[in-house]
């Protein structure tokens, strides 16, 4: 499958690695965990999570499986981005893992996926999502990091993979980069 398009559209595995989109900040000096993980989309999150969902529409990704990060950005970032899948709702899983995390622990919890989940979409936070995603990206083929992830994973950033391996079985070197959207 050298064609990228090609490798995403018959792959039997597809992964979507995706950072909340933007937030509102912490009220003014309120520095407790709870006022972190309540913290609401702003309008524009809103607009960038819903042209997210129209992008993977676009690409034809339907997931059988979202993992999603317990905060309410997370939260509010995937209903935002609408029914992009149409009919076939995947199973939604709030995983506490993914709230505060590393690109470790976030690639642990991907391969304690079953495998009847062919293709995942996770919804997490930096560091651990952009981490994951550029040590991803970097064992792709070419060995080069792609120019849209340069300048890092910012809010709502997303990365699609494609494998044709499952992915409680899958190394890093063994997925393919189709397609990373940082703007």
């Amino acid at each position: 499958m050298s064609d990228p398009d090609d490798g995403w559209r018959q792959s039997p595995q597809r992964l979507v690695l995706m950072r909340h989109a933007q937030a509102a900040p912490v009220p003014f000096g309120d520095f407790g965990m709870d006022a972190d993980i309540q913290r609401p989309l702003t309008a524009q999150g809103r607009l960038s999570a819903r042209q997210r969902g129209h992008e993977l529409q676009a690409m034809g990704f339907v997931p059988d499986l979202a993992l999603i990060s317990p905060s309410l950005r997370t939260c509010e970032t995937w209903a935002a981005m609408g029914s992009f899948f149409g009919d076939h709702a995947p199973d939604v899983q709030h995983v506490n893992a993914l709230y505060e995390t590393s690109a470790d622990r976030i690639l642990e919890v991907l391969c304690e996926v079953d495998e009847k989940y062919r293709n995942i979409i996770v919804l997490s936070h930096n560091p651990g999502i952009g981490n994951l995603v550029m040590d991803l990206a970097g064992r792709d083929a070419s060995g080069n990091l792609p120019p849209a992830l340069s300048l890092g994973f910012p809010p709502a950033a997303m990365a699609c993979f494609f494998s044709v391996i499952p992915w409680n079985n899958n190394q890093n070197h063994e997925m393919s980069l189709y397609r990373a959207l940082c703007d």
